[in-house]
């Protein structure tokens, strides 16, 4: 069971680190280690005015485990239990929190953390539950009896997370005979995302399909502020999703090409249970 939790961090941290290393780095301050995560993300959390007690004690979780991978004296059984907590709630959050920035500061959070496991191996021998740490790469679900929502969101390094971002939406509505899916694809930094790409590849990297923003219904008001929504047919991004392995987001700024990767597929079908009529569109279309 220990080797099965072992292979299971490793693979998580593999994927994440495989993210990482597709995109262009700009904030190399930050990068450095000059900044502690726990700060980075305190200062993230405090601009969003996220300050109820719940939530910045997770935060202050968080600090408490990146103070134990700091000490190298520090043994994994003094710790194990703490690390195995702070997975848990983060993969709460990024299933069922109600507030959209702080799932994104817990997907960061994720990202970053297992990109600690190359160099700090204290990390893979903590006895968590192989549920939490695959939790962590979980779609965020709402249902009710008026609407279903998933949402995934496509993240480049922790450290970029703030500003770039693409969420992955599928929603229906009680009365829609079918649901709705979109990108929304955000660049805070210089605001330009021209010649948006979207590509699927499989499990080799190889490359399954492309479409590019001519090709489909591109809402670009918001552009200006660094948001442009992408309208896909439905059931092409649910084929895409059963066929492929990973999703690549890619646009042109003021300073080249910048791309991000992430790997929706892996959780979309258990997640998806969530949802009964997303379920019962999706069954129809892979069946």
């Amino acid at each position: 069971m220990k080797h099965l939790k072992y292979k299971q961090f490793a693979i998580l941290a593999l994927g994440l680190f495989v993210l990482s290393a597709c995109t262009t780095h700009k904030k190399a301050s930050e990068e450095t280690g000059a900044v502690r995560w726990p700060d980075f993300l305190r200062d993230w959390a405090a601009d969003y005015e996220i300050n109820d007690s719940q939530r910045l004690s997770l935060i202050n979780l968080i600090d408490s485990v990146y103070y134990f991978l700091e000490d190298s004296t520090q043994s994994v059984e003094a710790h194990s239990d703490q690390v195995c907590r702070m997975l848990d709630r983060m993969a709460e959050v990024i299933a069922n929190d109600s507030a959209f920035e702080f799932t994104l500061m817990m997907r960061a959070t994720a990202d970053n953390f297992m990109a600690q496991t190359p160099r700090d191996e204290r990390i893979l021998q903590c006895d968590c539950s192989s549920e939490s740490i695959n939790r962590l790469m979980d779609w965020q679900t709402i249902y009710t009896p008026d609407i279903e929502l998933m949402c995934y969101t496509i993240i480049p390094t922790s450290w970029q997370t703030p500003w770039h971002f693409a969420n992955m939406i599928l929603t229906m509505e009680k009365y829609d005979e079918e649901p709705l899916a979109s990108f929304v694809i955000t660049n805070y930094e210089n605001f330009q995302m021209d010649s948006v790409q979207i590509a699927f590849y499989d499990s080799t990297y190889t490359l399954v399909d492309v479409v590019y923003e001519n090709e489909i219904y591109a809402d670009s008001s918001n552009a200006a502020g660094g948001v442009k929504t992408l309208l896909m047919p439905y059931k092409y991004l649910i084929r895409m999703l059963s066929h492929s392995a990973s999703v690549s987001v890619a646009y042109k700024t003021t300073e080249g090409w910048y791309s991000m990767r992430g790997f929706p597929q892996r959780n979309f079908k258990k997640n998806l249970n969530d949802c009964p009529r997303l379920k019962k569109a999706s069954d129809q279309i892979t069946r």
